[in-house]
C-alpha cells in the first residue's frame, strides 16, 4: 500500500506537470481571428514573457512540494511528529489538530517564498503588483490566523463529533460541513472580505442608476452594490457576486469602474445576474454539497481503518495522517470528476453570456471581454485538453464567437 500511495503521488505530479507543459507549449499557437485585437505585437510579447516566468515559476514550486512530500512519506518523518504530538496531550482532537498543524506549516514555509516572488518580482515587472511588502506581510499573517482560529475550531468539533458518534457521524458531520458552507456564503462579503478590503457603496452615479434599471428590468432585486478597493493589491480588473437572497450583494473592483465603460460595466453585470437568473450559484451549492457526502463517507472508511496508514509505521488508525493521504488518493477521482464539472460550468458561462447578448449587451460584453483579457493577461490560445480538463470558463474566443453569431 505504502508504493501504491507513492505511485499515486508520482502519478498525479505527472499528470500535472504535463497538462501545464501542454498548455505553456501551445501559447505559440495562431491567435483566433475574433481575439486577435486584444494584444497589440509588443503586449503579446510581453504576455508571453508573463506566461513563461509563471509557467517556470510554477513548475518549481510544484516540483519542490512534490519532492520534499515523496520525502517525508517515505521518511518516518509523520511518525516522529505524531510521537511529539503525544507527549503534549493525550486528546485526540488536539493532537491531530496539532499534527495537521505541523504539516500546514511546511506547506506555508514552502509556497511563502513563491507566493513572494510571484507578486514582487514577475507581476511588479509587468506592471500588475501595487500592494506593498507590509499589505503583503498582514495577508498572510490575517489568512494564517483565520486558519488556526476558524479552521482549529471547525477541526475540533468535527473530529469530536467523529470520537463521539463514529459511523453516524456521516450523517452529523455533513450537515455541520453545509451549514458552515452557507455561513461562508452569507458572510463571505460582509465579514471575510473586509478583513483584507475596504467595501464602500456605489455612489449614487449614471452607472448605479443603470445597473438597477437593468436588474429591474430582468426581474433581478439588487440589495447593495459595493466597490472593493482592489487597487491596493493590483491592477487586475474583476466583479463578482456574493450571497444568498436577502445577503446577496455587487461587488465591483475598482480598477473595473477606472477603466471600463457603463456599458461594458453594465454588460459584465448583466452576465453575473443570467447565473442569479439560471440558479447557477445554487446548482453549485447542491455540487458542493454532494461532494461533501462522497468525500466524507470516503474519509470516514480511510479513518476507521489502519490499512493505510499501517505501512508507514502507525500501529492504529491516525485521523490526522488518514487525511494526508485521502488527499493524495483522492487526486486522480478529483481530476476524473473535474471533466464534467468543468463542462457543466463552461456551459453554464456560454448561457450567463447569451442572457446578456439578448438584453442588449452583446457587443458591450465582447468589448468587455477583451478589456478584461488585455488588463489581466489572460491566454488566448489555451491546450483543447486542458480546457476540457479543468477550464471552468470557455475560451475567449469561443465566448465571443457566440456572441457575435
Amino acid at each position: 500500500m505504502k508504493l501504491f500511495i507513492l505511485f499515486v503521488l508520482v502519478a498525479t505530479f505527472v499528470f500535472e506537470w504535463v497538462m501545464s507543459t501542454l498548455n505553456y507549449q501551445h501559447r505559440t499557437q495562431p491567435i483566433p481571428d475574433n481575439v486577435r485585437d486584444v494584444y497589440d505585437p509588443q503586449e503579446y510579447s510581453q504576455w508571453l514573457e508573463y506566461t513563461m516566468l509563471n509557467h517556470r515559476l510554477s513548475n518549481v514550486g510544484s516540483g519542490i512540494s512534490f519532492g520534499i512530500m515523496l520525502v517525508l512519506l517515505s521518511s518516518d518523518f509523520f511518525l516522529y511528529v505524531h510521537q511529539w504530538t503525544m507527549t503534549i496531550s493525550n486528546s485526540i482532537p488536539i493532537t491531530t489538530l496539532l499534527f495537521l498543524g505541523v504539516y500546514m506549516f511546511i506547506s506555508l514555509v514552502i509556497n511563502l517564498p513563491f507566493d513572494y516572488v510571484s507578486t514582487f518580482v514577475i507581476d511588479q515587472k509587468f506592471g500588475f503588483n501595487t500592494s506593498t511588502l507590509t499589505t503583503f506581510v498582514l495577508d498572510k499573517i490575517k489568512g494564517l490566523l483565520l486558519t488556526v482560529i476558524l479552521g482549529g475550531a471547525l477541526g475540533y468539533l468535527l473530529i469530536t463529533l467523529y470520537l463521539q458518534f463514529q459511523l453516524t457521524f456521516i450523517l452529523i458531520g455533513w450537515g455541520v460541513m453545509v451549514l458552515v458552507v452557507l455561513l461562508v456564503n452569507v458572510l463571505y462579503t460582509k465579514v471575510f472580505i473586509r478583513l483584507f478590503n475596504k467595501l464602500t457603496p456605489l455612489q449614487d452615479s449614471t452607472l448605479k442608476a443603470r445597473i438597477e434599471v437593468f436588474a429591474q428590468s430582468v426581474g433581478y432585486e439588487v440589495t447593495k452594490i459595493s466597490v472593493m478597493n482592489a487597487s491596493k493589491r493590483s491592477t487586475k480588473l474583476n466583479a463578482f457576486f456574493s450571497g444568498f437572497g436577502k445577503f446577496k450583494q455587487i461587488v465591483l473592483y475598482d480598477t473595473l469602474i477606472e477603466q471600463c465603460s457603463e456599458d461594458e460595466i453594465v454588460a459584465v453585470l448583466a452576465h453575473e445576474i443570467g447565473h442569479a437568473k439560471h440558479k447557477d450559484v445554487i446548482r453549485s451549492f447542491a455540487q458542493s454539497v454532494i461532494m461533501l457526502f462522497v468525500y466524507l463517507v470516503v474519509l470516514v472508511i480511510f479513518f476507521e481503518t489502519t490499512y493505510f496508514v499501517q505501512p508507514f509505521g502507525f500501529s492504529e488508525p491516525h485521523i490526522g495522517f488518514s487525511m494526508i493521504l485521502f488527499s493524495i488518493l483522492m487526486s486522480p477521482i478529483g481530476i476524473v470528476l473535474q471533466l464534467p464539472l468543468s463542462y457543466l460550468s463552461r456551459k453554464a458561462e456560454f448561457k450567463a453570456d447569451y442572457f446578456a447578448k439578448v438584453h442588449g449587451y452583446g457587443p458591450a460584453l465582447v468589448s468587455a471581454l477583451k478589456l478584461l483579457a488585455k488588463k489581466n493577461f489572460s491566454n488566448l490560445t489555451p491546450h483543447p485538453w486542458v480546457v476540457k480538463l479543468s477550464y471552468s470558463h470557455p475560451p475567449m474566443s469561443k465566448r465571443i464567437e457566440m456572441l457575435s453569431k
